[in-house]
């Protein structure tokens, strides 16, 4: 049995997806897609075009695509016509709104990250991101006199509000920053922190999740400031860490944050108020809430969680 593959270079759900099928016994074929060079309509059409050509080569029993664009996927939709012996998954990683239902509902199973995005695409499954990771045992080192938080890398991260935050915290509390990742321009946020009062730890990259683990260890929170309309790679790392979130991110992680008790929703416009609740938490809350986010990720985040639910619908 023969599955051929079709997603954004280095997109780590897709890894996932190529670990499922071959642990399955499938053959697998990838097909990458490098989305910078295929903006224009008549870049990605022509590359529809000749992603159909290659797949009808191939002959697989699952084509599994995730739905980058929308030209893309009504290319598919042209081969399933042709030859409706093979199985059509579409996935929907991240959602925008040149994705029609009409050519969506050529697959045969849909899948989506998350549970808001079912409001916009009809019939689908949700499939929740995964790093891949198990918890490791969390042994928190928390200063009572002392508030620490963590970001990590700059991928969409919301600077402005997380010195926002910050700044209304350092009002109240000696604050510390601890920053995982490298990126351009580190150096000038790194000093608008300081400017604002909040002391600063630069891990820079930490491969190991172990060693990740042990900064969570010492953060009273993980700052999930970021412009995004998905659970993305670092919020999965704060919840694998069992350190609570402050979150910006709307869609499923907005309810999550008050269904599941994880942390609190932040804004422009509450920061002040959020800061203040911050300050005034007492650490049995704050072990409650690392209780409850290791809960959630186990629930639902992990690598098999993920397998289970392509179990279910991924198989010819």
């Amino acid at each position: 049995m023969l599955v051929t593959i079709i997603g954004v270079v280095h997109s780590l759900r897709m890894e996932f997806v190529k670990e499922y099928y071959a642990s399955r016994g499938y053959e697998v074929e990838n097909i990458t897609i490098e989305p910078d060079s295929v903006q224009s309509f008549f870049n990605q059409l022509s590359v529809s075009k000749k992603i159909r050509k290659s797949v009808a080569q191939m002959n697989p029993d699952i084509v599994y695509c995730e739905a980058v664009f929308d030209l893309l996927i009504k290319e598919l939709g042209v081969l399933k016509k042709k030859n409706n012996n093979i199985k059509l998954i579409f996935d929907v990683d991240s959602y925008s709104t040149s994705l029609h239902q009409k050519h969506l509902n050529q697959a045969d199973t849909l899948f989506c990250s998350c549970e808001s995005y079912r409001g916009y695409i009809h019939g689908a499954h949700v499939l929740y991101p995964t790093n891949g990771q198990n918890c490791l045992v969390s042994s928190p080192e928390l200063k009572a006199d002392e508030l620490s938080f963590c970001v990590m890398n700059q991928k969409n991260l919301d600077m402005n509000l997380v010195v926002t935050f910050l700044r209304e915290c350092s009002t109240k509390r000696k604050c510390v920053l601890h920053i995982l990742g490298n990126w351009k321009q580190k150096e000038a946020f790194i000093q608008n922190v300081l400017n604002v009062g909040v002391n600063v730890v630069d891990h820079k990259e930490l491969t190991s999740q172990s060693s990740r683990q042990e900064v969570f260890d010492q953060c009273h929170y993980g700052l999930n400031l970021r412009n995004s309309n998905k659970i993305d790679f670092e919020c999965l790392e704060y919840m694998c860490g069992q350190l609570p979130i402050i979150n910006s991110v709307a869609t499923d992680l907005e309810s999550l944050c008050e269904l599941w008790d994880i942390g609190m929703n932040i804004n422009d416009k509450n920061s002040k108020v959020i800061a203040k609740h911050v300050c005034e938490e007492t650490l049995v809350e704050q072990f409650e809430k690392r209780k409850h986010i290791r809960n959630l990720y186990n629930t639902y985040f992990t690598k098999k969680k993920f397998f289970e639910v392509l179990e279910e619908g991924g198989n010819v």
